[in-house]
């Protein structure tokens, strides 16, 4: 089982939220006019081993999303799996449209009918279901958020694409027990 998420950086610097002025959105100063330079960056975290599968991307559109989930069931088939079941958010490029277009990919690497992919969707607006939302967190505070102020998207990229594993086993199992104790929780 994977947890999927996506997320965004930008070439200027970021501020940890516990540093901004109480009802104020933390933003550092600039006189800037040029166009801010963004990466899109896909992420999976195995709920088991930790591992990230993480690719960036220039956009993240719906046909960006199934190529990304087609190159990992290609992954995981590889590595002899039969299923792979993908946590996700109810995001507009997770609908009907990217399955259409994962299972054309799938045909078209040939590993439609030798590994089975299941969605699961979390509810709306409920993040913190989401293993790889945490994950995403922790990438931020332990690889972007000590960035040189003039740090380039070629040298985020650089930093990103050497990240492997954030939690350990103990941090994963913590962190599902959280999920689950909150999916548990009685609405109010």
């Amino acid at each position: 089982m994977v947890f999927y998420d996506e997320f965004a950086v930008y070439d200027r610097p970021s501020l940890y939220y516990g540093w901004a002025e109480k009802n104020s959105k933390p933003e550092v100063p600039s006189n800037e006019k040029r166009k801010r330079n963004k990466v899109n960056g896909m992420l999976s975290v195995n709920a088991i081993t930790g591992e990230i599968y993480l690719q960036l991307l220039a956009k993240s559109k719906t046909e960006d999303v199934s190529r990304y989930f087609a190159d990992m069931s290609e992954d995981a088939y590889k590595e002899g799996i039969e299923k792979l079941v993908i946590t996700l958010d109810n995001n507009s490029t997770h609908k009907d449209k990217m399955k259409r277009l994962l299972k054309e990919a799938m045909i078209a690497k040939g590993i439609e009918s030798k590994i089975e992919v299941e969605f699961i969707h979390t509810p709306a607006y409920s993040p913190n279901f989401n293993l790889a939302e945490y994950e995403i967190h922790l990438l931020r505070l332990q690889e972007l958020h000590h960035l040189p102020s003039n740090v380039t998207i070629a040298e985020i990229e650089k930093k990103l694409e050497r990240v492997k594993i954030l939690m350990n086993s103990e941090q994963i199992k913590n962190t599902l027990n959280h999920i689950y104790s909150l999916a548990s929780m009685p609405s109010s």
